[in-house]
């Protein structure tokens, strides 16, 4: 084990050395937040809010408890049927009040994909398609388009929209108004 620990650590100080940690400031000169991962740093933050799974998730425990009170069975007084409810109820609200969001910094795009935070650089970005109800950034590298929904995540696309047309035009990355 201790020879993978080190393997690491070799490989993470030649990242730093490169400059290719996105985590790293020191080493792109930087001393700010500039290059901070998540919501929490500089720039222009859109957060929405997510409404679907937590309602599914509410309605699926409502549904649980309801058939299992309607049959009247012995299972509805054991501690793990109340359980697995409350752990329902729980993991509804926690995603509830995990806010999907958009961070526009001056050279770099922000968001979380599946719980892990992405960074997008000016240049690693082919197109910016943006409609009424959605926005969508394609990277120039293979990968997942970012996807933003008026509707499905509650995000203010026409403020988005404005404000990354802005940012397409400032690093000449095709912006396209449907």
């Amino acid at each position: 084990m201790a020879s993978f620990d080190r393997k690491v650590e070799r490989n993470q100080m030649k990242l730093n050395k490169k400059g290719k940690n996105p985590l790293n400031n020191k080493s792109s000169g930087r001393t700010g937040t500039g290059r901070t991962m998540g919501a929490r740093g500089d720039g222009d933050i859109f957060k929405g809010r997510k409404i679907i799974l937590p309602f599914l998730l509410i309605l699926l425990a409502g549904l649980y408890a309801g058939v299992a009170l309607a049959g009247g069975g012995a299972e509805v007084s054991t501690t793990m049927f109340w359980l697995t409810i409350v752990l329902y109820v729980i993991l509804a609200v926690a995603l509830f009040l995990n806010k999907p969001y958009l961070r526009i910094n001056k050279n770099y795009l922000f968001t979380a994909k599946f719980n892990r935070d992405r960074m997008l650089e000016a240049g690693q970005i082919s197109k910016i398609t943006a409609s009424a109800n959605k926005i969508v950034i394609t990277p120039k590298a293979s990968g997942q388009n970012w996807v933003f929904h008026r509707r499905r995540n509650l995000f203010d696309t026409p403020a988005m929209a404005e404000r990354l047309e802005t940012f397409a035009k400032t690093h000449k990355v095709n912006f396209i108004n449907e």
